[in-house]
Order: structure tokens, then C-alpha cells, then sequence
């Protein structure tokens, strides 16, 4: 496992194509921006949007995204770890907003500007929790809890740890952990969805539901890469990744809650160690 604090890995839609064809884990980045999208367009939200993109990634999806779906937000600020490749058809898309920023070399645990969070109306971080180790989470969290207005929606996609995490993420949580880390911190869970899902995992369920013929059906065309985020949104809790739909609430996050619930569930995460490290920090 890599030593820095930060790890740096991105997909990219170009390494996607490279295979002949998209793996089910792009597929899901991509339904998660659509998700965003779809979020905006209704009420036309996206008019008056100040979107705040953490761990925005080196291609900038999600305000390429946008652009192509022909939604200009008011405001658009992206921050990634990585050197943001700014090409064209970025350039356009920034363009098209009123307001729009780019940082690079960005830590978001430490750089967040206050004024910036209290602006945004969507926040977006999708794919970056489990590349920050524990303690960097923790300081992230904290920002978010104490900056971000209570009208912003924020959409945070991670990996629900299963007993077996990708080598290049620090940091992999169960969806019970996540939720009640959420929850101590100050944040409400409007919504969660699964974003992809092993089928062998959500089978039982479907089946129960009556879906079975379904999913019968859709699979007599489709492969197990699609059928993997078909199904997915519908058992968050048995789905190897969740998006996860928050607001800030009233409640006051307090280190004792926090460090409670950290204690009664780092011995089954993947960096338990990490966890345990901070608990005294916190």
C-alpha cells in the first residue's frame, strides 16, 4: 500500500476504451454523473447551481457532462490532487459558466476555502474517499460539517467494503460505518443507491422482489458488465459501491460520537489500524 496520505489513482475513460470495451466500473461513473445531472435539470437547479466538484479528476467528467448535455451551471469549481488536463472542449464547457475554476494540486482535506463551501449549492465528490487515509477523511469531513450551507445537496459515491478492497485505496468502509460516520458528523442521508453490484450478491433479493423474470430477460441481451449497474440502485446495501445523497443538518458533531463510532467499527475496516491511530487525534 502506498505510504502517501493521498493516493492518485483515476480511471480514465481513455484506459476504459483501451480494453475493446467499458467495464462495469466506468459504466457506474458514468450513471453517477447522469444521476447529478438528472438532480439538476429538474426545477432547472442547474441555472442557479454553484458546484463544487471535490476530487473533480484529471478529465473533468462531470463538467464535460454538463456541457454536452447543454446545462451551463452559475458556477463551477473543480479541485483535484492530480494535474487537471485542461483541453478544448473543457475550456468550452468552463466558458458556458458564468463563474467557472479549476485547481489542481489540490488537497481537499486542507485547501477547501470556506467561502467557497458556503456558496455551493451541489457538491459532488465521487470516487475519493477510500484514496485518503483516514485521518485526511476525517479533517474533510469536519470542513464539510462546518462550512457547507444547509440548501446545499451533496452526492458522494465510495466502494462498500466487503472484506476485500482494491490495492491502490487507502481506506475502504463498510456501508454501516459510512452511514453512521455520516450521521455523527452532522449529515443527513436523504438517499442512497447501489451503483454496481456483483449479481451473485443481489440475486436473493431480486428474486424475493419478483424481478427474477427481468432480470431473465434484460440478460438474454445484456452482459453481466451492464447487468452489474442495471440492478444495482436498487439494493445499496448489497452493492460493491453506493452513492450516497447528504445534507447538512443541526445537529452538533461532537468528537465523543465521532470517536464512538469509529471505535465500534474500525477492527472491520481494511486500514483498522488507521482508524485506530486517530481516534485519539479527533
Amino acid at each position: 500500500m502506498s505510504t502517501k496520505e493521498i493516493d492518485k489513482t483515476y480511471l480514465s475513460i481513455n484506459n476504459a476504451e483501451e480494453r475493446g470495451f467499458i467495464h462495469r466500473d466506468y459504466i457506474a461513473h458514468c450513471f453517477r454523473w447522469s444521476h447529478v445531472i438528472k438532480f439538476m435539470q429538474q426545477k432547472h437547479r442547474f441555472k442557479d447551481a454553484y458546484v463544487l466538484d471535490l476530487g473533480c479528476g484529471k478529465e473533468v467528467p462531470l463538467l464535460k457532462t454538463m456541457y454536452t448535455s447543454k446545462m451551463a451551471p452559475y458556477s463551477y469549481i473543480g479541485c483535484d490532487y492530480n494535474q487537471i488536463e485542461v483541453t478544448d472542449c473543457i475550456r468550452k464547457a468552463m466558458d458556458k459558466c458564468y463563474n467557472a475554476e479549476l485547481n489542481s494540486h489540490y488537497d481537499i482535506s486542507e485547501d477547501l476555502d470556506s467561502n467557497i463551501n458556503a456558496e455551493a449549492t451541489i457538491v459532488t465528490s465521487f470516487e475519493v474517499f477510500e484514496h485518503m487515509t483516514p485521518g485526511k477523511l476525517i479533517k474533510l469531513l469536519r470542513k464539510m460539517k462546518d462550512n457547507l450551507s444547509h440548501n446545499a445537496d451533496i452526492f458522494i459515491s465510495t466502494p462498500n467494503f466487503n472484506g476485500s478492497a482494491a490495492a491502490n485505496h487507502h481506506n475502504e468502509m463498510t456501508q454501516e460505518f459510512l452511514s453512521e460516520l455520516f450521521e455523527a458528523f452532522g449529515f443527513t442521508i436523504e438517499e442512497k443507491f447501489g451503483t454496481f453490484a456483483s449479481q451473485k450478491d443481489y440475486m436473493n433479493e431480486l428474486r424475493k422482489d419478483g424481478y427474477e423474470n427481468l432480470f431473465n430477460r434484460l440478460a438474454e441481451y445484456y452482459d453481466s458488465n451492464c447487468l452489474a449497474v442495471i440492478f444495482a440502485p436498487l439494493y445499496a446495501e448489497y452493492s460493491r459501491n453506493v452513492m450516497w445523497h447528504l445534507k447538512v443538518n443541526n445537529e452538533l458533531a461532537t468528537s465523543a460520537n465521532i470517536a464512538m463510532v469509529i471505535t465500534k467499527h474500525f477492527a472491520n475496516q481494511q486500514d483498522s489500524e488507521g482508524w485506530k491511530r486517530i481516534i485519539g487525534e479527533i
